[in-house]
């Protein structure tokens, strides 16, 4: 139970689109270019706040290496 607590929140591309101000449509467009952070889990697309973050920190800017 203790590394529960280890796994990081996970969003779905709705819910960064909210967070970040930023169209769904932009964030799978970059998502298909290699443009953006994140994981595949089956089908969906989902980031983490690690991912998030990393978009924050690098000024908002989509294009993170």
């Amino acid at each position: 139970m203790e590394n529960i607590n280890r796994i990081p929140r996970i969003y779905s591309l709705d819910e960064v689109s909210k967070i970040l101000g930023i169209p769904k449509g932009t964030l799978y467009n970059m998502k298909w270019k290699g443009q953006l952070p994140c994981i595949k889990i089956g089908k969906r697309i989902k980031l983490t706040e690690e991912h998030i973050m990393q978009i924050l920190n690098n000024g908002g800017n989509l294009y993170v290496n």
